[in-house]
């Protein structure tokens, strides 16, 4: 008899974290396993990968998109005193009705025998639910997304009501037995997978290009590709990073894939620095694979992360990294800089150094392409899933 799983999440909108429950979804073995995917918020057109869940696998929304379409209305306009107020009330109906709606599912799904909640969302009310056993994976660091002590103390007592947490770098992992001692015997770590046949053969792939499109793939440029979130991301330190180069006479252009809350803060700084023949933004693109592989090379600024999972696609597409030494991941990615270089976060002239020295050099690039190749198979999704598999069975 099948096993019976539910996997929750929050969301199907472009993101590492739904790439990769995508890539779970479509390679576990769903013969062995009856599979219901739980997620929270019915983004509508914005759910770009709803399309990719395979079709034996049934799918439910915990808040409506009309809810989430009041809430993001009232979000742009929340500097007004009644819409914050009606912001903050939508906000707090939709975790009750989230609720609300899982306990139903519960209902409705009788005995679970393996719970998974894929970014923790479901941890403050995790004691409520029903099943034989409940994993939760851990995709950030835990001081950088909680920040204040009560904040990181309170939900370490909501992930003691889990049997397993999985971080997904070994950097992780430690990060979060030091913080929680008493969850050590809990923990485990499992990377990310990844479907190399599907990135490389995307990588090839210019069948929905224009023509201006096949103008910019012959420019020459590094490229960045993450969600346009200052908070995260740290895009202004790129920038910067970037208006040095200009000074330096070096016009190797930068493209930036991806759309977020701090678009327009970053149109900005594009125009106040004088980078607008330097830097463009891409947008939002179905593919981004053929960008990074006609790319020199690939560079990332962010403050913290989990396990930045477009570091390992850069490796993926055989591309030289630089990224910011965050926590947690990018470390341990590149293997020590043995795939790559890494920069203090915040430093843009260190950055800007790395650049000018790896822009001006491909034969430096070259010298780090056996490493690359060696450290991307650990990411394989046929050696992953193998992990995955293991922690439901046993």
């Amino acid at each position: 008899m099948k096993k019976r799983v539910v996997i929750r999440s929050g969301s199907l909108r472009m993101g590492g974290l739904e790439r990769v429950l995508i890539e779970v979804l479509q390679t576990i073995n769903k013969e062995k396993y009856n599979i219901s995917l739980v997620i929270d918020d019915d983004c509508g057109e914005a759910d770009i990968f709803k399309k990719d869940i395979p079709k034996e696998i049934d799918y439910y929304f915990l808040k409506s998109e009309t809810l989430m379409k009041k809430i993001s209305f009232y979000r742009e306009k929340k500097n007004n005193l009644l819409y914050k107020g009606l912001y903050n009330f939508y906000l707090s109906y939709s975790k009750y009705i989230a609720c609300k709606n899982m306990e139903k599912l519960v209902e409705k799904f009788g005995k679970i025998d393996i719970l998974i909640d894929f970014d923790a969302g479901a941890a403050k009310y995790i004691e409520k639910i029903k099943a034989d056993k409940k994993i939760v994976w851990i995709h950030n660091s835990i001081p950088s997304l909680k920040k204040k002590k009560d904040k990181i103390e309170r939900f370490g007592k909501r992930l003691a009501n889990y049997d397993e947490i999985v971080a997904i770098c070994d950097e992780m992992k430690e990060e979060l037995i030091s913080i929680y001692p008493y969850l050590k015997d809990k923990v485990v770590r499992i990377y990310n997978p990844f479907n190399f046949e599907r990135i490389e053969k995307l990588s090839e792939d210019r069948s929905e290009l224009k023509d201006e499109d096949l103008e910019l793939l012959n420019e020459n440029y590094i490229i960045a590709i993450s969600r346009l979130d200052n908070v995260q991301k740290d895009y202004p330190t790129l920038l910067k990073a970037m208006e040095i180069l200009k000074n330096r006479k070096i016009n190797e252009k930068l493209f930036i894939v991806g759309d977020g809350p701090s678009k327009n803060e970053i149109e900005q700084e594009i125009k106040k620095l004088g980078l607008e023949d330097n830097v463009k933004l891409l947008g939002k693109r179905k593919n981004p694979y053929i960008w990074l592989k006609e790319s020199d090379f690939f560079v990332h600024s962010s403050k913290y992360e989990g396990l930045p999972t477009v570091l390992i696609e850069a490796l993926i597409c055989n591309k030289f990294v630089i990224s910011s030494n965050c926590p947690t991941g990018p470390k341990e990615i590149l293997a020590n800089e043995s795939c790559g270089k890494l920069f203090e976060v915040g430093n843009y002239e260190e950055l800007a150094n790395l650049l000018e020295k790896y822009i001006l050099n491909e034969e430096l690039r070259k010298e780090y392409s056996t490493s690359i190749e060696n450290r991307r198979e650990e990411f394989n999704k046929n050696i992953v899933l193998k992990e995955y598999e293991k922690l439901i069975d046993e």
